[in-house]
């Protein structure tokens, strides 16, 4: 189980990636959409939104000429949305410390 967990999270730790699921987050989107709201090229969100397929958190679904995405699970931006809070919590501790840190040297 933590091979599989080690693996979801490489897949999910690159930010172009993490943009994606965030924006699929408010329903489902085409790759154009995708494009749009990103801003990233059609060949970069088509390729992250392959490796996020094979993963198995998304699901595609075909519309005549279109194919729509979204999140299988939600829990994912779930997940991140805590990772982020943890790192704002870290980051907001160093910059108090580095003003301990300082304050104590003068």
């Amino acid at each position: 189980m933590y091979r599989l967990q080690s693996r979801l999270c490489r897949f999910l730790s690159h930010p172009e990636r993490l943009r994606i699921t965030e924006v699929l987050g408010t329903g489902e989107k085409s790759v154009s959409e995708l494009v749009e709201l990103t801003g990233l090229p059609q060949p970069t969100v088509s390729r992250h939104l392959g490796l996020l397929a094979e993963l198995g958190v998304l699901e595609a679904e075909r519309r005549g000429r279109r194919v729509y995405y979204k999140l299988k699970y939600p829990e994912v931006l779930e997940a991140s949305r805590i990772l982020r809070s943890v790192l704002l919590k870290i980051l907001e501790e160093k910059g108090r410390l580095t003003v301990l840190v300082s304050a104590e040297m003068d």
